[in-house]
């Protein structure tokens, strides 16, 4: 399946299975200039779906590659979310029937703001299985607005059964990817999966006097309707920014390997900065995240995941949330909006242990 591999799910009994994307730069570390490959390449493939569009990226998993995508028609964006961004339950809501975390909702307002400005809605997954939340989505953006809008998926894993794939195509909604893979049997591939990877269970106090803070103030909303144009100006303002006021490229000298680690549905930006890293340095940079999904680790060589942590989250400290196979690096960044000072120990301790020490937080703060 080349850079696709199986990981068992920790207690789902929706689905058993999660296919891990080695060049995703989510779940699983992955070096940046394979991301940016992974995404480039969808983003070729979408260009004509693309024209005059709103992109929607799926939380959590699917929001850098929507981005991503966006960015390379300088098209309008906006993610789902399951964060309260937004007063007065102003939300459009719909659910993802086998996630673990089954709420999906966008902003209303922002989707009534560009809904007649656009000639397309395409939708981003990192894989679609069954398209079920996908199509119940579209009939609550149209039910509401009504203005039989074009309609477009573009995954990068398409695992939809032949009859699936019909039911798009009867309903005129393109779909796009980089690979077809056929699920038959996957449920009964991770069954029997030996699953005795390291899990360390983090509750920590520290009060982190060994991280190094720095804050970016910006006025941009990542979980809001963004003119993509404008989050990437955001992005490079925050690397002159980084080299104004800490000498980034002093810092990153004779590093050879460096991670930046996002956090649950803070993904883009911490992806764009690992691509800024490596333009300016020598060093290995790898990316990944945090994140809300519940996966099974194993010491199998060729299992995706080998290391899981569990923590609190950083935005929510009575929420689980997780990151895998943290790499001791040079320097570490983890590069976050969230401000739940308890995932925040948790997450810095979590690198702590995977053999960090030079270590840097920084805060993407937009109040």
């Amino acid at each position: 399946m080349n850079k696709i591999s199986l990981a068992k799910r920790l207690n789902n009994n929706k689905r058993g299975y999660l296919i891990i994307n080695a060049g995703q730069g989510k779940h699983k570390i992955a070096l940046i200039g394979d991301v940016k490959n992974e995404y480039d390449t969808l983003a070729k493939l979408s260009k004509d779906i693309l024209k005059n569009a709103l992109v929607i990226g799926f939380a959590e998993t699917a929001i850098a590659i929507g981005a991503a995508l966006a960015s390379s028609a300088g098209a309008f964006f906006m993610q789902t979310t399951r964060e309260n961004v937004c007063e007065n339950d102003n939300y459009i809501y719909f659910t993802e029937a086998h996630s673990h975390a089954m709420e999906q909702r966008l902003v209303y307002s922002d989707l009534e703001k560009i809904y007649n400005q656009v000639e397309r809605i395409v939708f981003v997954e990192d894989e679609i299985t069954t398209g079920n939340t996908i199509w119940h989505c579209i009939e609550e953006i149209e039910g509401i607005f009504k203005g039989g809008k074009k309609y477009a998926i573009a995954p990068l894993t398409n695992t939809l059964s032949e009859e699936r794939k019909s039911f798009f195509k009867e309903k005129n909604v393109d779909i796009i990817y980089i690979r077809d893979i056929d699920k038959e049997g996957f449920e009964e591939d991770v069954a029997d999966i030996l699953t005795d990877g390291e899990v360390y269970r983090i509750d920590s106090n520290s009060l982190n006097k060994d991280v190094k803070e720095i804050i970016f103030k910006t006025g941009i909303r990542t979980r809001r309707l963004i003119n993509i144009k404008d989050f990437d100006a955001e992005i490079k303002r925050l690397g002159d920014f980084l080299e104004e006021k800490y000498e980034l490229k002093s810092l990153l000298k004779n590093k050879k390997t460096v991670t930046v680690l996002g956090t649950e549905e803070f993904i883009y930006a911490p992806i764009k900065l690992a691509e800024y890293i490596d333009s300016i340095s020598d060093a290995d940079v790898y990316v990944h995240s945090s994140t809300r999904s519940p996966i099974e680790v194993s010491k199998l060589v060729d299992y995706p995941l080998h290391t899981r942590y569990e923590l609190r989250s950083i935005y929510d400290k009575n929420r689980q949330t997780y990151v895998y196979d943290l790499k001791e690096s040079d320097i570490f960044f983890l590069f976050t909006d969230g401000k739940d000072k308890d995932g925040e120990a948790d997450t810095l301790e979590a690198v702590r242990l995977s053999g960090n020490k030079n270590i840097y937080l920084i805060r993407w703060d937009n109040e």
